[in-house]
């Protein structure tokens, strides 16, 4: 069974959240320098979460209950204990498992981690956010379009080959400097098999920094842009999610906070190479291996940290913001869009097996 009722139940007797989406950052070392991204001069020690602490951290999961999770970074490749760590993840998450990964590595090992992801499905999920030289500015490094392309491609090769059932999409983030190519990028994913999601760039989390050059400016452009995106059917998001971008940035108009207004149901996760547990912007909470996950969401930090995040002024991501609009949609329309883009991405998974 995916889900254990009676677990559920003592949740939500006890206040606490369903924890129903889990991250865990397995490193900080990373290959690429992206702009929007900091994690790379994190300096703890060590760099990599050891499979033996991430077998604790499973087993805690396990007992608290997870349902969706993501294995990332920095680059995940990067760290030596990564296949062992999915096989671990396979077990522990009850819906699904999905590698994060920027794919610029080599390519002999990129190459043997999503076998192993397709041979277990495991979804794969990686970013696209620029082509040439903005790409290579966005993240940082050198030929950086090319060699993800390279990699994605491989990827679909092996898939389309197999009969995996996991799931390849490519994340998107909009910022100011690449909103131009957004389609094309979009294109690109296609040709090769793979979906795409939206994001928009945010600076919001222990990672992420702030950038005025990626802060975007709404105009006729993004307007345009964002006519392109509405109910696009080779992207994953949400309408209300795309719908939302423009009011967002024009007037600040937004949801409430997940983690306050359905506790229960929306809290996502972050777990650090550390084990540090963190929800939105914010200092860690607890420690995992120091403390268990019931014990952080016991605590009276968490309540705490709650009564912060009430006068938020708000967000608009797609790890936050899009997954409350799912379950709770503003109208009729939207739920009637948001179970549309349910059956087009299972019927896109279930084509994809043939």
């Amino acid at each position: 069974m995916l889900i254990n009722p009676f677990l559920m139940i003592r949740h939500a007797v006890a206040r606490r959240p369903v924890n129903s989406s889990t991250e865990i950052r397995i490193t900080r070392l990373c290959s690429q320098r992206c702009r929007q991204c900091r994690v790379y001069e994190r300096n703890t020690d060590p760099a990599n979460m050891s499979l033996e602490r991430f077998r604790a951290i499973a087993a805690d999961l396990k007992k608290y209950g997870a349902y969706l999770g993501f294995i990332s970074g920095g680059e995940a490749l990067l760290n030596p204990d990564l296949l062992p760590i999915l096989a671990e993840a396979k077990k522990t998450f009850r819906v699904a498992t999905t590698l994060v990964t920027g794919l610029y590595h080599q390519r002999d090992w990129v190459s043997e981690a999503a076998a192993y992801c397709l041979a277990n499905d495991i979804n794969i999920q990686t970013s696209l956010d620029g082509l040439g030289e903005t790409g290579d500015y966005l993240r940082g490094v050198k030929q950086y379009s090319r060699t993800v392309l390279d990699h994605m491609a491989l990827i679909s090769d092996m898939k389309q080959k197999s009969k995996s059932k996991s799931l390849l999409y490519a994340n998107i983030v909009l910022n100011q400097k690449n909103l131009d190519q957004v389609p094309q990028l979009i294109q690109r994913a296609r040709s090769l098999h793979w979906r795409a999601t939206i994001g928009l760039y945010h600076h919001l989390t222990e990672t992420t920094r702030v950038d005025d050059e990626l802060q975007i400016v709404p105009d006729e452009r993004l307007d345009a842009l964002l006519a392109y995106l509405d109910n696009h059917v080779d992207i994953l998001n949400l309408n209300a999610f795309i719908r939302g971008i423009g009011p967002f940035l024009r007037n600040g108009v937004t949801t409430p906070c997940p983690f306050v207004a359905s506790r229960f149901w929306m809290t996502r996760v972050t777990i650090m190479e550390t084990g540090d547990v963190h929800l939105c912007w914010g200092e860690p909470l607890g420690r995992l291996g120091e403390q268990s996950l019931q014990e952080v969401f016991n605590s009276a930090d968490y309540h705490e940290r709650l009564k912060q995040y009430a006068a938020c002024s708000g967000c608009w991501t797609t790890c936050y913001t899009q997954r409350y609009l799912l379950l709770h949609p503003r109208s009729f329309q939207e739920w009637s869009n948001n179970l549309v883009k349910m059956i087009r991405l299972h019927r896109y998974q279930r084509e994809r097996r043939r």
